[in-house]
């Protein structure tokens, strides 16, 4: 009985100093299982729809804030992603009427649009293949930290109703707290927060399918300042290889496109003041803050 007693003792104690959260496991280990979960392979291709909230109305004044976010409309872009594990990526708008790609390539990063390059940082909203890409516990890690997630820290934090292990430092507004929540009981990533370029960029994934081994989310959700931006719906995924490297080859893609002057925005700069026309994403953004202003 006696003996019964001091183990009692002695697990309260541990839990109570701190020690139990090492049943949690740390940041390498937990993204190692994620990835042990969703599987690296070879090569992907993924056909989908993004359903982005079309506020290209101008400023909006408080007075007539109401009525314009009652017209706002939502855009269809087609788009197809050709992954290469591990880190090469390449996005192609499909359209009659616009010309747009883009690349990531071991942190390497080009868009072009009409022909020309106009930009060397990814968009805020297209961080969402954060999760999708890097799929080896260490690359993703280095890219969470990137994206300023502080990961030294693993704790649970109930998320939609689920239990999550959380990735990053927890603010008291759950909405402002910077990180990755991944459901504890399938390992599955359900949302991914940043701060960027002065917004704050929430990432939902849903209804997480599997072709052969490899899982991918069908539904992606993007909130901006909290605010639905855009609706991702995967129409098809498969597995593939076999891509030529020039696809991701973006010394080569720098040197065929001349770059478009006013356009172009080097890393960190804004949009404010920039004369001539962006990219379509990115000027949905900037159109889209001064809808919530």
């Amino acid at each position: 009985m006696n003996k019964k007693i001091s183990i009692f003792f002695a697990v309260f104690f541990i839990l109570m100093s701190g020690i139990g959260e090492a049943f949690v496991p740390q940041t390498p280990h937990l993204l190692h299982l994620v990835i042990q979960k969703i599987k690296q392979p070879v090569g992907m291709v993924v056909h989908q729809t993004r359903n982005l909230m079309d506020v290209s109305v101008g400023s909006v004044g408080a007075e007539t804030k109401t009525e314009t976010k009652a017209e706002a409309k939502t855009v269809e872009l087609e788009e197809k992603l050709v992954y290469v594990f591990p880190g090469k990526f390449r996005s192609e708008m499909i359209s009659d009427v616009v010309s747009r790609f883009y690349v990531e390539s071991d942190s390497q990063f080009v868009k072009v649009a009409d022909g020309g390059i106009v930009s060397r940082e990814k968009s805020p909203v297209d961080f969402y293949t954060d999760i999708l890409l890097y799929r080896d516990h260490e690359s993703l890690a280095r890219q969470l930290h990137l994206a300023g997630v502080d990961t030294e820290k693993v704790r649970f934090q109930r998320y939609d109703n689920k239990i999550c292990y959380f990735i990053g430092q927890p603010h008291l507004d759950p909405k402002e707290s910077v990180g990755l929540w991944i459901e504890k009981d399938s390992f599955f990533p359900v949302c991914y927060q940043i701060k960027k370029n002065g917004w704050t960029v929430s990432f939902h994934y849903g209804n997480w399918q599997r072709v052969s081994r490899t899982w991918y989310p069908m539904e992606t959700t993007i909130f901006v300042d909290n605010q639905l931006f855009t609706k991702i719906d995967v129409r098809q995924f498969e597995l593939a290889s076999g891509f030529p490297g020039a696809l991701f080859d973006v010394n080569s893609i720098q040197g065929r496109y001349p770059v478009r002057g006013g356009q172009y925005r080097e890393e960190g700069q804004s949009f404010s003041g920039r004369p001539e026309r962006i990219d379509e994403l990115d000027q949905q953004i900037e159109n889209f803050r001064k809808l919530y202003e």
